[in-house]
């Protein structure tokens, strides 16, 4: 009877160990505690962080190498680009000055010839809420921002130009 309760005790130490061992949510500056995690976890940037700068250097720091992201919050000053469909010409990249609702951010993380690369595109809404769409070049946050991180199990690549910093993702040939 004792043994049986010693073991039951030491197994639920052990489970709750793991469970906590991975955080589910971390700020940009405890990111190495998630090295090369494969469970989705949380991202939360606090006021003047620089969102794609903050989403890069969270999986450089964790060595995720490709993931999936996906952000609610809120920025200010969003510096959208818009891509024709010729990829040789240069975007349109157009400042939104003030606070934006961040209504809605997709894209990914990938590898561009050896450095990581953060793609997102997102939904913004002004205070009347006019909503405002693109490729996010650059944004700050503003009360905070949560971005959801998915892991993948294997490197994505792509080829990015540049000049004109279009680069679809590499696929593989079966």
């Amino acid at each position: 009877m004792n043994n049986k309760l010693i073991l039951t005790s030491v197994l639920l130490i052990n489970t709750i160990s793991s469970a906590w061992a991975t955080p589910t949510a971390v700020d940009k500056m405890h990111c190495s505690k998630l090295n090369k995690t494969t469970k989705p976890f949380i991202l939360v940037l606090s006021s003047d962080e620089s969102l794609i700068d903050s989403i890069t250097q969270c999986a450089k720091d964790a060595e995720i190498t490709s993931a999936s992201v996906s952000a609610l919050g809120q920025v200010h000053n969003p510096e959208l680009a818009y891509f024709s469909s010729n990829p040789n010409d240069k975007p349109t990249l157009t400042r939104f000055n003030g606070y934006y609702e961040l209504a809605s951010l997709n894209g990914n993380i990938t590898n561009n010839n050896g450095e990581y690369y953060t793609h997102v595109h997102s939904v913004l809404a002004d205070k009347k809420f006019h909503g405002i769409a693109g490729h996010v070049n650059s944004a700050k946050v503003g009360l905070t921002a949560e971005i959801t991180v998915t892991p993948f199990p294997e490197n994505i690549d792509r080829v990015v130009d540049a000049k004109t910093g279009f680069g679809p993702i590499k696929t593989r040939s079966n």
